[in-house]
C-alpha cells in the first residue's frame, strides 16, 4: 500500500500559528505517533522546519540528512516545539529510498545529544528508542517532495 505524504499549513497543540505539518493520508503525524505511543508525549511535536531551528550547525546537519542521496538514512522528522533544536524530543525516522518510491521503515525518539550529533556530523541509528509499534509508510517520490517546504529555505 502506498499512502499519501502532504504538507499543509495548521495549528498544532501548543503551537496557535498556522505552521507547515507532516499529514499522513490526511492526519497528522503527531496524532499517528500519539495514538500508537499515548504514553510517550508525541503529540504537539512539530516538523523540522528549517526556519525554526536557530543553531546555524544544527540547520546545516539536518538539511544535509534531507539531502542525501544515502539509500537508507536516519532522517530527523519531529522536533519539540519549545525549543525548536536538536536538545529536546527529537523524533527520527529510518528512510529507504528506492526507485519511484520512499519508504519510511522505522520511527524512533533519538536519545543521542546534541554534540553526538555534531561530532558525526549527521543522525545515527544507534541510541534510538525504537518505535515498533508504529506502522512503516511507502510514499511515491513525488509526494515526498512535497517535505521540501519544510527543510528547505524557500
Amino acid at each position: 500500500m502506498v499512502n499519501k505524504l502532504a504538507v499543509k499549513n495548521m495549528r498544532s497543540r501548543y503551537v496557535e500559528v498556522e505552521h507547515p505539518t507532516i499529514l499522513i493520508d490526511g492526519r497528522p503525524l503527531d496524532f499517528i505517533l500519539d495514538e500508537v505511543y499515548p504514553d510517550h508525549l508525541l503529540l504537539g511535536l512539530v516538523p523540522m522546519i528549517i526556519e525554526w531551528i536557530s543553531l546555524e550547525e544544527e540547520v546545516t546537519l539536518v538539511g544535509q540528512a534531507y539531502e542525501s542521496d544515502q539509500v537508507i538514512k536516519i532522517l530527523p522528522i519531529l522536533m519539540c516545539p519549545d525549543d525548536c533544536d536538536l536538545t529536546c524530543t527529537l523524533v527520527v525516522v529510518e528512510v529507504e529510498i528506492m526507485d519511484d518510491l520512499v519508504h519510511w521503515k522505522r520511527f524512533g525518539i533519538d536519545k543521542n545529544k546534541q554534540k553526538e550529533f555534531i561530532k558525526y556530523n549527521g543522525f545515527l541509528e544507534t541510541n534510538v528508542e525504537w518505535l515498533n509499534k508504529v506502522p512503516s509508510m511507502t510514499f511515491y517520490k513525488e509526494d515526498y517532495k512535497t517535505l521540501d517546504k519544510i527543510y528547505k529555505h524557500l
